[in-house]
């Protein structure tokens, strides 16, 4: 008898040990998450500065009286880590939207108004006339497409990214100057400038100064479930009872993969594909939040280039955009080895094993289960010629969309 409660004893201890353990762990996390994160006391004082610019005539923009003028554009949580981009979630008119840039103060941005001093020892500032500030927008256009743009198009482009009145023969102010130059040096901004019209885009409301603000289209559960939420544990047990949603979701990832080789004159390449990237509408419609590393087809083949020296193709590869290594001269190639397609095949419609972190197209109906885990398969790995990797091809992703498609009838 008293072995068996020394026994008890024991084990109370090792389990209270363990707990004890994970507790500390979790805190452990929990304590460095947080001292990431960036506080509200951070971003109102960032938005605080933006607005006394704004009143001091240094920034412009469409929304700059909603935010600080008419105070309609009201600040609600900062989402960004501390020396990430900036993020913001604001309620504008009952509706939330987010305030997004690059740097949090202007100041950080390269700026368009020389300084210098002047015989008086006076220091004194220089506007740029309009024909200088379009060959800065043009010289920056290439860096960012890598094309040149003719000087109608430059007009053009000015006119489709600054969300103010402006003609193409009139002279900026110097605030608007400013406000446009700093978006212009945000390649995020930019391309979602360019797919403006484009569904699987947020909109862009407009900017203040180097804030734009954009559509909110939050990740959502049925995307990227949350570890504790109710939905993720019931969902161990009937992980089928939502394959509607998480099929159209798929659909809609499939249509966005096909826009992006067709919507500019270049497909765009994602090198990081991962849930929190894409945000969900309401009507389930993927949009891309977060195009940090995208980039344009002339623009990616630099990187990969730029890869140098190799011994082997793993050497080559940025992020999720993979490249090979020519052996013969230890030199990694300059066309990408996989596709978006077999990025988000293997990130996103896969993802983990687990039945905690599976991935989007976890636990399909048993009537397309076994054809569906093949096209994905094929997807992720397709079939090797004399040793090289292809690419998925068009009749895997229609393969795909038509078990979805023939999934969703079935319901």
């Amino acid at each position: 008898m008293p072995r068996k409660r020394s026994w008890r004893r024991r084990c109370k201890f090792c389990v209270a040990g363990l707990l004890g353990f994970v507790l500390l762990a979790v805190l452990l996390v929990f304590t460095k998450y947080k001292t990431r994160q960036c506080t509200e006391q951070e971003s109102r004082d960032v938005l605080r500065e933006l607005c006394e610019e704004y009143a001091r005539n240094r920034v412009t923009g469409n929304l700059c009286p909603d935010l600080c003028t008419a105070h309609s554009i009201i600040f609600r949580e900062c989402l960004n880590y501390k020396k990430g981009k900036k993020v913001i979630l604001a309620e504008w008119n009952t509706k939330k939207v987010i305030l997004k840039s690059q740097y949090s103060r202007r100041q950080e941005y390269n700026s368009m108004i020389a300084k210098y001093t002047n015989e008086e020892g006076k220091v004194v500032t220089s506007q740029p006339d309009m024909a200088t500030f379009l060959m800065v927008v043009k010289n920056q256009l290439r860096t960012m497409f890598q094309e040149d743009a003719t000087y109608s198009t430059v007009r053009e482009t000015v006119q489709k990214m600054w969300n103010m009145p402006w003609r193409s023969h009139e002279t900026m102010s110097v605030a608007a100057m400013e406000s446009l130059w700093a978006l212009l040096q945000q390649e995020e901004y930019l391309l979602m400038q360019y797919f403006k019209g484009n569904k699987h885009f947020p909109k862009i409301y407009g900017s203040c100064g180097h804030f734009y603000v954009m559509e909110y289209t939050p990740t959502g559960d049925t995307l990227s479930p949350q570890l504790f939420s109710h939905k993720t544990v019931e969902g161990i047990f009937k992980s089928g009872t939502d394959w509607e949603d998480r099929a159209k979701l798929a659909l809609s990832f499939l249509t966005f993969i096909e826009d992006l080789d067709t919507f500019y004159t270049e497909p765009l390449h994602l090198c990081d594909v991962k849930n929190k990237n894409y945000g969900v509408s309401e009507d389930l419609t993927i949009q891309a939040i977060d195009v940090d590393m995208a980039f344009f087809e002339t623009k990616m083949r630099g990187i990969l280039r730029g890869r140098g020296n190799c011994t082997k193709s793993e050497d080559c590869d940025f992020v999720d955009c993979t490249s090979s290594c020519d052996m013969t001269h230890g030199r990694c190639s300059e066309h990408r080895s996989n596709s978006n397609l077999q990025a988000i095949c293997k990130k996103i419609f896969l993802g983990s094993k687990s039945p905690l972190f599976g991935g989007l197209l976890r636990s399909p109906p048993v009537t397309i289960a076994e054809r569906l885990k093949e096209a994905l398969q094929k997807c992720v790995e397709p079939s090797n010629s004399d040793h090289q990797s292809q690419k998925a091809s068009s009749k895997t992703l229609e393969a795909i969309r038509v078990l979805l498609q023939e999934s969703i009838r079935r319901i």
